[in-house]
């Protein structure tokens, strides 16, 4: 038996107002796991992203003795500037070193009106063309005459990211959980549309109708259900992209943390979102006419 499309939208429509409670219900549990699991996705992305800029700003901090001698400066800076491993080289002088500070303390006054320039050392900004390579640096320097620290953000970032990670996958998981909890309301949905209607979908088994003369009127339902959950989603993004972005701490030589989520971010994952909510519609129908059509 051959389905007519016409056929298949009206017998959609009326099973959508014979049940729109239930529809409004699945439209909003699909809704807000949609919204749940894509604001973990833009996490995840916003978090690479971010680990990719901080990786290329890590820079290593060679503090200087306050007894150095010009020539020991000099020859430091030549080698820094002879290893393969440096990409570039950059001296911050006691004054630099003191704005550095003051932009760093300024909601601290108290902190930088008893601290003076003489107070901070004088070094080289040492930026790698792999951050990875930090080791080589301090085997190289560490002890050297006119060195008086080493050091580096690695081990910060580090720990950021990882604190970081474990969120993510946390709220993956429970992304996850919602968007199985979501098939199964559009498939509960689905089968009290089909109790209903089982005599007559019995009948039209009887007369020859196949299974996807029944299949496809209660599909339609569960894409109309997955498509305007997936819309309402991406709609709940658009505010919250400003909740997704968060500036972190910042640290000694580098920029401010920062977690950007960009309305591109959103426009490219509420696509996918909105195909998976029509996905969760097709497979809730399925899954909700399996038994029925045993007949």
């Amino acid at each position: 038996m051959a389905i007519k499309i016409d056929y298949a939208v009206q017998e959609s429509v009326t099973n959508i107002r014979r049940n729109m409670f239930i529809t409004i219900a699945a439209i909003l549990v699909v809704g807000v796991s949609l919204f749940l699991g894509g604001s973990a996705l833009l996490l995840q992305h916003a978090t690479a992203r971010a680990s990719d800029e901080w990786t290329s700003q890590v820079e290593v901090a060679v503090f200087l003795a306050s007894d150095i001698s010009p020539d020991e400066r000099d020859g430091l800076q030549r080698d820094l500037l002879a290893m393969p491993e440096v990409s570039r080289v950059t001296y911050e002088s006691k004054s630099a070193a003191y704005d550095r500070f003051k932009r760093l303390f300024a909601n601290q006054p108290d902190i930088v009106n008893n601290t003076s320039p003489d107070a901070l050392p004088e070094s080289f900004r040492v930026k790698l063309k792999d951050p990875h390579n930090f080791g080589v640096i301090r085997d190289r320097l560490e002890g050297r005459p006119g060195v008086y620290q080493i050091r580096d953000e690695r081990q910060t970032v580090h720990d950021l990211f990882k604190a970081t990670e474990t969120q993510r996958k946390m709220s993956l998981v429970n992304a996850i959980v919602v968007f199985i909890a979501a098939i199964l309301l559009i498939a509960t949905t689905i089968r009290m549309a089909l109790f209903s209607r089982r005599k007559e979908i019995g009948i039209m088994k009887l007369v020859g109708a196949t299974n996807w003369f029944v299949r496809i009127p209660f599909m339609m339902e569960g894409i109309v259900q997955g498509l305007i959950g997936g819309v309402l989603a991406v709609v709940m993004l658009i505010p919250a992209r400003s909740l997704l972005s968060s500036t972190g701490p910042q640290f000694a030589f580098s920029q401010s943390f920062r977690f950007q989520v960009t309305y591109g971010d959103i426009l490219l994952y509420g696509t996918f979102l909105i195909a998976a909510g029509v996905l969760f519609g097709v497979l809730g129908s399925l899954f909700g006419l399996r038994k029925f059509l045993d007949v």
